[in-house]
């Protein structure tokens, strides 16, 4: 993912809102979102090249995580471990961002019910809990001011109950500078959707749990020019 807002026991109807982008390669290869048939529990879309994901639940151990990359003047190193991993591990339990030095630039925000944790390698390695309210991240460094990130984290704040119910409002959000050409390199983007032939948002993603534990994800995935191209839902009961 490259913009996610966070609501967290804001609003006692809707305890858990998380919302993102994810921005890649419209060439790397992905599956969508589904139910993994490994055993592991996990609802996700899948990195075809590396395997893991960008943003899951794992409803049974009442669990989500969501990753961004950091950016890097000199480029990612290809040496480094798939950030995608992350992901999974954080789905699962595992703690493998013990060594962030293993990974290249990101931000990883890890819910285990409604404890939340924002984990990170740039700048330096942190591990920060959250408070209840409303949190943003992108691209960008922790603490370092991104508008893309304030933006949303705003537009999500102002929503009423009725608004954080509805998945055509909530992606709305998401959608939004989906009109307005992006060009990677050049641009620096506030808005949350970036349109480009190349690299772009491919996928807005929804997740809310109720004060009952239960919940839907829900993505919907565009094509180069931003033109819808499918959407998945799936609801779920958290485990605890």
């Amino acid at each position: 993912m490259c913009v996610v807002a966070l609501s967290l026991l804001v609003r006692p109807r809707w305890p858990i809102i998380m919302i993102g982008n994810r921005d890649e390669f419209h060439a790397r290869p992905s599956v969508p979102l589904a139910r993994w048939d490994d055993g592991s529990g996990i609802i996700a879309g899948r990195d075809v090249q590396a395997g893991g994901t960008w943003l899951g639940v794992n409803p049974a151990a009442s669990r989500i995580a969501v990753i961004t990359n950091v950016r890097d003047d000199a480029g990612p190193d290809p040496a480094k471990r798939s950030r995608g991993g992350l992901v999974t591990g954080a789905l699962g339990g595992d703690a493998q961002f013990v060594d962030p030095a293993a990974f290249n630039g990101f931000s990883l925000l890890s819910l285990a019910g409604t404890d939340a944790m924002l984990i990170s390698n740039r700048p330096t390695a942190s591990v920060r809990s959250l408070r209840p309210g409303n949190h943003a991240i992108a691209n960008l460094p922790v603490g370092v001011v991104c508008p893309r990130a304030d933006a949303l984290r705003e537009a999500l704040g102002r929503l009423d109950d009725d608004g954080l119910a509805d998945d055509d409002v909530l992606f709305a959000l998401l959608r939004c500078g989906h009109d307005r050409p992006y060009t990677p390199g050049v641009d620096v983007p506030e808005q949350p959707f970036l349109t480009h032939d190349i690299y772009g948002t491919r996928c807005s993603t929804v997740v809310r749990v109720g004060p009952d534990g239960r919940g839907t994800i829900s993505e919907r995935r565009f094509a180069e020019n931003g033109a819808p191209m499918g959407q998945t839902r799936i609801a779920f009961d958290w485990g605890a």
